[in-house]
């Protein structure tokens, strides 16, 4: 790939066909360091002790260290060999800087960012306290910490997912998730920055040219 610009967005494969059943493989996490400081992705799914399929978990890049997400929201320092089989990542340098009320929500941010960047993704960060974080592995209640992801615009659903696609981790680096809702607590501040580039790395394989997209 191109070197790394700032806030230009690297991913690989379309979330189109990770919902389609190409779920394994992708590229480690040590390929997030060579194209980002932070972002956001999906780790291959691993078995039980039985054999049985675990839920695929989370991963949130923040400051160049990403971190993966148990069922219950546990958070932990991922391994470097560990796969993806859909990411993206940006070298984050905000252009903008918000401190919305107290009482912003998801909705209320997903507004925002329509009405400064409605056909153009982009990187965003909220640091700060939250009233509470709806993630989908479990609600926290009166917690600080980051949420780092990206807002996708209708048009790119398809290839990216939509709206705000974004994890949550908490200060002391323990638990967290993929965000679903949250309520900005007092002095929560949001930064952000436009992609001026976006670069697509596609899987190389017959499973992917036999998806129906």
């Amino acid at each position: 790939m191109a070197p790394s610009i700032p806030n230009d967005i690297y991913q690989y494969s379309l979330r189109s066909a990770y919902n389609s059943g190409l779920k394994d493989g992708g590229p480690p996490v040590a390929f997030l360091t060579n194209h980002g400081t932070h972002g956001f992705g999906i780790f291959e799914a691993e078995e039980d002790d039985d054999g049985n399929e675990q839920p695929p978990k989370d991963m949130i890049q923040v400051d160049s260290v990403a971190y993966s997400f148990d069922k219950d929201g546990s958070a932990e320092k991922a391994d470097k060999q560990d796969q993806m089989p859909f990411t993206m990542v940006t070298v984050f340098q905000p252009a903008q800087r918000v401190k919305p009320p107290t009482g912003t929500t998801h909705k209320r941010v997903l507004e925002l960012f329509a009405g400064r960047a409605k056909n153009t993704p982009l990187s965003f960060r909220i640091t700060g306290a939250f009233k509470y974080i709806n993630t989908q592995q479990a609600t926290y209640w009166d917690v600080k910490g980051t949420i780092f992801g990206f807002c996708v615009p209708v048009w790119q659903k398809e290839v990216s997912g939509e709206g705000l696609q974004s994890c949550f981790l908490s200060d002391d680096k323990k638990r967290g998730g993929r965000v679903l809702d949250f309520e900005m607590g007092d002095g929560a501040v949001l930064d952000y920055g436009k992609c001026g580039r976006f670069h697509l790395g596609f899987p190389q394989g017959d499973e992917y040219e036999q998806l129906r997209l």
